[in-house]
């Protein structure tokens, strides 16, 4: 009997994911409990097994699609006699209509294989059939348009009506992809010598029509880098951002920090400054608690943490990633090291968990020697601020007594949400954090 697999209830309020892969190509026989196809939320990558053993009859999403919670997957014909119904949705899925905007960054997912189907493109570009209806996004009655809410901010950009455009997505769903290339029109009733025409570059036709000029690659905004343009989006256009720069004399913290490194890579972790400025954020964010908040706009409330987890922003092969130090105020410089190392690592190996991921308060970001001079740092929603870290350069400098001699200076730039901190708070606590960095021993008088 053919048994029709519908996405499960992955948990923690998950109303959609993304198909990045299926390990099955349709045709071929699957065994229960082997990799099916693995979905990314906005919480993580996940592998889904098969539920059942048979053969693969149907794929019924593709890989970049999105696919919402009791949406069908696939069809797994298994032994048995005739067709069985489609299984209702799991009681927890939610009803249909637009899918929430991702929130936060997720472990990569897996490289799409040659064996990986897409039908998007080519059902955006096919000809319509003269015969079949058109899937519009509509109704005749004025049914609600169907689109997640990152594609009706896009049309919203780009002053687009979505009643205007022809959904390709399921149930005729408005994908991104459709408002890149334009709808096929409505039949008319003048006659194709009656209508007036205009010339048209090759060019411009080529790239309406999804279709790569010569010398240029289009490249499907897919998985982790749409979750992270999705979540930077959404944090720019909902954030009010304001940035403070401060500079810091780090040369105590560098004599410092070589001091220990032979101690601590004894201990089997490498000592960066990024344990001391952890030690030294949450030394800012005891004094300035708001700083370690999140802003829940839906009921406009500031919700203030008592913990310390302190995200990491980490580069990993398919984008950046934002691993979670948990209770960082708890940890000494050593345990530190170690776990940012550690999460750095699966980050990078696409290894890290959801409770790695979740649940951080505050967001420190370093490119380490390549950190520049200055950046203004995104905001990671719906954290209120977020800490930029650049490089250390040794410098001359005016010394206590007038002389002129060397110093190794850092800048530090934080950014806020300006809706709810003003920047007289990123300076106070700037104020604080540049105290500790530049007098390090005052970091180990707080629980180590």
């Amino acid at each position: 009997m053919a048994y029709e697999f519908r996405l499960p209830d992955i948990g923690e309020g998950v109303a959609e994911g993304e198909v990045v892969r299926w390990f099955v190509v349709e045709g071929e026989a699957v065994k229960e409990d082997a990799p099916l196809v693995a979905i990314l939320t906005d919480k993580a990558n996940v592998e889904i097994p098969s539920p059942k053993s048979g053969k693969v009859v149907k794929l019924h999403a593709a890989v970049g699609e999105k696919v919402k919670v009791g949406g069908l997957l696939v069809t797994i014909e298994t032994a048995g006699g005739a067709p069985a119904a489609a299984p209702a949705p799991p009681a927890s899925a939610p009803k249909a209509g637009p899918a929430p905007a991702a929130t936060f960054p997720d472990a990569p997912p897996h490289t799409a294989l040659p064996s990986d189907r897409s039908t998007s493109s080519a059902s955006a570009t096919a000809p319509a059939s003269p015969s079949a209806p058109s899937p519009t996004a509509t109704s005749p009655t004025g049914a609600r348009v169907l689109a997640t809410p990152a594609v009706r901010r896009m049309a919203a950009e780009k002053g687009v009506d979505l009643a205007s455009i022809r959904g390709t997505g399921p149930n005729g769903r408005v994908t991104e992809a459709d408002l890149a290339a334009p709808s096929p029109a409505p039949a008319a009733s003048t006659t194709a010598a009656e209508a007036p025409t205009a010339p048209a570059s090759k060019g411009s036709s080529a790239a309406a029509a999804g279709v790569a000029e010569a010398g240029t690659e289009r490249v499907p905004i897919r998985g982790l880098r749409r979750v992270i343009s999705e979540h930077m989006a959404h944090s720019v256009h909902t954030a009010a951002h304001f940035t403070y720069v401060e500079e810091i004399d780090a040369s105590e913290l560098v004599r410092l920090r070589d001091r220990m490194a032979k101690h601590v890579e004894k201990q089997g972790a490498k000592l960066s400054y990024l344990p001391f400025i952890v030690k030294a954020v949450v030394a800012g964010l005891r004094v300035h608690p708001w700083m370690n908040a999140r802003m829940d706009d839906e009921r406009q409330e500031l919700v203030v943490h008592k913990e310390y987890n302190i995200g990491i922003a980490t580069a990993a092969p398919d984008g950046l990633l934002v691993p979670v130090v948990h209770h960082a105020d708890h940890k000494s410089v050593t345990t530190l090291a170690k776990e940012i190392a550690e999460l750095a690592e699966k980050g990078r190996a696409g290894k890290l968990t959801r409770a790695e991921l979740s649940g951080g308060t505050f967001t420190i970001t370093s490119l380490g020697a390549l950190g520049g001079v200055l950046a203004t740092p995104i905001l990671n929603y719906p954290e209120v601020a977020i800490l930029g870290v650049h490089r250390i350069v040794r410098r001359p400098v005016y010394l206590p007594d007038g002389s002129v001699g060397p110093a190794d200076l850092l800048n530090l730039s934080v950014s806020l949400d300006h809706r709810v901190l003003d920047g007289i708070v990123g300076a106070q606590f700037l104020a604080v954090v540049k105290a500790n960095l530049e007098d390090p021993h005052l970091l180990f008088s707080e629980l180590a």
